[in-house]
């Protein structure tokens, strides 16, 4: 039996665009979580609804439940809620400008005081989340976990109308859609630049702007793992450099490992964030320590005869290349199974480096057409990880040998020679 709910009344704003009429109004997450539910009302199909619901279920609800928990600095954008059945009414504060105390209030045109007032509930009506269902889902799970705040958290919401007929079932769909479909995510440029929770992002910056390692144009400000051909200064891409700080605070072992969306969604304490870029920094120190490459671009007041040296038609050093430095990344936070970073890093060191050379050559440089190649990764990093005895198991000696013949085109290949 559907939970009864008593009347409410919020605190709304009445706005009209195109030919929908829309409140938008404060309501606290209890509520929130109690009253509205999932756009399954708008498909006739059940598999449809069904559909919603699992992808809901797969998605980040409880990523968004924890960060409503831990997270003081929260907010939400307005959700879009339908509502039909029940008996809305609206409410407004018709008589403002003969209360009003302040002159600024006296000239309140007609069209906004009739803007302003309250939206009354009765409980009987069906309210369904049009746009912010991931976020509704991770606000139920927070409440029905448990949500320790007092008075809960007032969230702004944005109710239409709803017609529970053909017509108003299409209306609702076209709604539905395009609220989702124009919203546009923000961008991974954005993040690095801006985001004030994510523990990469924010590293990112204090390794551009507390250091010299990335200063001036060291780094690229290209928001992808693509480096510009003209680039002939930069070791790598802003983006690059974002997605080496992910592998290596996710994959190494060590005391503050932790899932990619953690450190995305929730800013840790001052302390623990200057612990995650101190491990940054110390990691490319590593790499200037043990790669002679990599010293020397570090080392440069002028880097362009650097990079011309180790990035270029001729191929040159792994590491000068945004896919290189992805993978050699991946390989040492491996070695920290069994070592300390710095001796991760030397051991690294005694791979190949070079895009001539196996297993670079065919799988990351095409040295014929002179280009790079993107295709290749894993096998790339097991290769090496088998060089020193230290592949995973489900990818052994038989198993790399026949990728390797595969993807390099050579049914005739062999296995690079191990170091260790």
């Amino acid at each position: 039996m559907p939970k009864k709910h008593k009347e409410i009344v919020l605190p709304a704003l009445r706005g009209v665009m195109g030919d929908w009429v829309f409140y938008s109004c404060l309501m606290n997450v209890g509520e929130l979580s109690s009253r509205v539910n999932y756009a399954k009302e708008i498909h006739e199909n059940e598999a449809l609804s069904d559909m919603i619901q699992r992808h809901l279920k797969k998605g980040r609800a409880a990523q968004i439940a924890d960060y409503l928990k831990r997270q003081p600095e929260r907010f939400f954008n307005s959700l879009v809620i339908a509502t039909y059945g029940g008996q809305p009414n609206w409410h407004a504060l018709s008589d403002v400008r003969s209360k009003a105390a302040s002159d600024e209030l006296k000239n309140l045109t007609e069209d906004t005081v009739s803007a302003v007032g309250f939206l009354t509930l009765t409980g009987q009506e069906k309210l369904f989340a049009l746009d912010g269902q991931h976020r509704l889902a991770g606000i139920k799970k927070a409440v029905k976990d448990g949500l320790d705040n007092d008075p809960y958290d007032e969230l702004s919401v944005i109710f239409v109308g709803h017609k529970d007929t053909k017509r108003g079932l299409e209306r609702t769909r076209r709604l539905f859609t395009t609220l989702n479909k124009t919203a546009r995510p923000v961008s991974k440029g954005e993040i690095i630049a801006l985001d004030e929770d994510d523990v990469m992002a924010i590293c990112v910056r204090r390794l551009i702007e507390q250091t010299d390692l990335f200063a001036d144009d060291r780094i690229a400000f290209v928001a992808s793992n693509n480096m510009p051909t003209a680039n002939t200064t930069s070791l790598t891409t802003i983006a690059n450099l974002y997605d080496v700080l992910t592998i290596l605070f996710t994959n190494s072992h060590w005391d503050l490992r932790e899932q990619k969306a953690d450190l995305q969604r929730v800013r840790p304490d001052d302390e623990t964030l200057d612990k995650y870029f101190k491990f940054a920094e110390t990691y490319f120190l590593q790499l200037r320590k043990n790669f002679k490459a990599l010293d020397e671009f570090f080392s440069a007041k002028n880097t362009e005869p650097v990079v011309k040296k180790y990035r270029g038609s001729h191929g040159g050093h792994v590491l000068f290349r945004p896919i290189g430095l992805e993978i050699m990344t991946r390989v040492i936070a491996r070695f920290t199974k069994d070592m300390s970073l710095a001796r991760a890093t030397k051991l690294a060191a005694e791979l190949p480096d070079s895009l001539n050379e196996e297993p670079f050559q065919w799988l990351m440089w095409e040295p014929n057409k002179k280009i790079m190649l993107n295709g290749h990764k894993v096998t790339i990093r097991e290769v090496l990880l088998y060089m020193v005895g230290k592949n995973a198991k489900n990818y052994t000696e038989a198993t790399l040998l026949d990728r390797y013949q595969r993807e390099t085109g050579d049914d005739t290949a062999e296995l690079p020679e191990k170091i260790r």
